[in-house]
């Protein structure tokens, strides 16, 4: 049975692709910051663990000396990840992490990258036609290190996938996040007050882009893939879909949130290689996602007793 590592595993598409792992008939080993002990360790084998500590990081993969990796691990506090210095952290980390994987017998890296690599003025993103200028640390850090596990595998006999994500939504995400802020604000009967909305941008439900991760993981694609759905959509189309469902949409309040003038208008997947050259398809539309992810909030809204 081949090993994945994932790290990141407690995160947001972390978490996810777990189940798609077992469910494929891997062996997961999931890499978390957290008391592990509030993890099912029975099918998934939980491990706590610093990857910006060199030696934890190598000790442990020598331990489990995987064929693959799934790297999803990394500073992201909304609001702060962008320009936060962490990033830098990150970059040495993950080499740290390549090196070690390559001395005990790794095959094949997958790394989450980002939309935020590519020269966003372009609006619809495609891996081989738009260029790679980011404009923000977190951008330019994540292709660095892009660009050093390409060359690095390439020259040690290892395959490397950069899966770079747009946006997403769905159960577990940040509260902080747009999304899930319009959402509580509206169960909890208060204004959610956001930026014009105008932004026209590629959202995925998360289960779609953990899916992503591990039919590219199962295929022999390699380089550059973009995880997105390929449809555009404005940020208040999805705002107001939520109201509707809640039945609040007036309590959606655009144009209170300043948006920068550099704000790019459009952000958009051309995601042809992940359809043609992967099994991947898309589960769910984004009427369906938005049910599914008000429904598990006011599902822990009832668990804590709101």
């Amino acid at each position: 049975m081949k090993k994945v590592l994932v790290t990141g595993a407690s995160g947001f598409i972390g978490y996810k692709t777990l189940n798609f792992l077992i469910n494929k008939g891997y062996e997961a080993h999931a890499l978390t910051t957290r008391d592990i002990n509030i993890f099912d360790n029975s099918i998934v084998k939980w491990y706590k663990i610093n990857l910006l500590n060199n030696d934890e990081t190598e000790k442990m993969v020598q331990v489990i000396k995987p064929n693959y990796i799934l790297h999803f691990a990394w500073y992201a506090v909304p609001g702060k990840y962008s320009s936060a210095k962490e990033n830098l952290d990150w970059v040495q980390s993950s080499i740290q992490l390549l090196k070690s994987f390559k001395k005990y017998g790794g095959e094949r890296f997958i790394f989450a990258g980002t939309c935020f690599q590519y020269d966003l003025g372009y609006g619809l993103m495609d891996e081989n036609v738009t260029p790679s200028i980011p404009n923000s640390l977190y951008g330019i850090c994540k292709n660095s290190f892009e660009n050093m596990a390409r060359k690095y595998c390439c020259k040690n006999g290892m395959s490397f996938v950069s899966g770079r994500i747009f946006y997403l939504y769905g159960e577990r995400e940040n509260k902080n996040r747009i999304i899930p802020y319009v959402i509580n604000s509206l169960l909890n009967g208060k204004i959610a007050n956001c930026s014009h909305g105008n932004q026209i941008r590629d959202f995925m439900h998360v289960d779609d882009v953990a899916n992503a991760f591990v039919e590219i993981l199962d295929s022999s694609i390699d380089g550059v893939i973009n995880i997105g759905s390929g449809q555009a959509i404005s940020i208040k189309e999805i705002l107001f879909k939520v109201g509707e469902k809640l039945n609040k949409k007036e309590l959606i309040n655009l144009g209170a949130i300043k948006t920068s003038s550099n704000e790019p208008k459009m952000i958009v997947a051309n995601n042809d290689r992940l359809k043609n050259e992967t099994n991947w398809s898309q589960c769910y539309s984004l009427e369906r996602g938005i049910e599914k992810t008000i429904d598990w909030w006011k599902e822990m809204r009832i668990e804590n007793g709101i």
